[in-house]
């Protein structure tokens, strides 16, 4: 049984799905703190590759007198015209693309209901996209488990209540991940090497990180084909990692 556990993201990338593929469980972290922190977060913002560049695409939440809120109480300031912006941002940015036809089921989402929680929009988008890319998970929501603690504690309690053998993890994993209890609990670690090939994609030189809504607009029914990664243990991620900081 292998489980992977990550923050719900609006739109995401290909990565987030590659992450979903290696897994039979797939867990949403939705109770965990929001941070609007635009260097980092990928919760309520998106890259889109367009003729003009790359173009954040950010879902407007309520923060003031929120700090310190979970995902799954994030608000969104639904002003009822932020959702046909970004839609029609996205149809623009692949207007000419061979397949862009294939990303309207996720716009009609998207733009055709008002939206009141931030995990809700990106909870049922990302399921609906990992259906049109041909993942088919099951998927859970860390919020309705039940299992409290923190960090790497908490991460390896919702493995064992998941009963998994393998829990595969983001690169963050491993700034925090006591790899060690999981070893002695019996769950294998392992760590996501994204496959950033290139693919055909339009407005010149390719950009990997960008929604992937670019794969299938541009892939259509080969875009699931495209979105992988293969994982690798946990000493070894380490031992790449160090080995890095040394050439720094």
């Amino acid at each position: 049984m292998v489980v992977a556990i990550n923050q719900p993201c609006y739109l995401p990338w290909r990565g987030h799905f590659a992450l979903m593929k290696t897994s039979d469980v797939f867990v949403f972290y939705d109770d965990v703190q929001f941070t609007s922190n635009t260097s980092r977060s990928f919760f309520a913002r998106v890259q889109l590759k367009t003729a003009a560049g790359r173009r954040w695409l950010t879902v407007p939440v309520r923060k003031s007198g929120k700090f310190g809120q979970r995902i799954d109480a994030v608000a969104i300031a639904e002003d009822g015209r932020w959702r046909a912006r970004h839609a029609a941002a996205i149809r623009e940015a692949f207007r000419g693309a061979p397949f862009a036809a294939a990303v309207e089921p996720a716009l009609e989402a998207l733009s055709g209901r008002a939206w009141e929680r931030l995990a809700e929009l990106t909870i049922t988008t990302t399921g609906l996209v990992a259906g049109l890319l041909g993942i088919r998970r099951e998927t859970l929501r860390s919020s309705a488990l039940d299992i409290g603690g923190a960090g790497s504690e908490r991460v390896l309690a919702i493995c064992r209540a998941l009963g998994a053998t393998r829990y595969v993890s983001g690169l963050g994993g491993l700034d925090y991940l006591d790899h060690e209890a999981f070893d002695a609990a019996g769950v294998a670690v392992e760590y996501m090497d994204y496959d950033l090939s290139p693919y055909p994609q339009l407005h010149g030189a390719f950009e990997p990180y960008v929604t992937a809504l670019d794969t299938l607009a541009n892939l259509g029914p080969d875009a699931g084909a495209h979105v992988n990664a293969r994982t690798v243990p946990w000493r070894e991620m380490l031992a790449r990692r160090a080995a890095t900081a040394g050439r720094a």
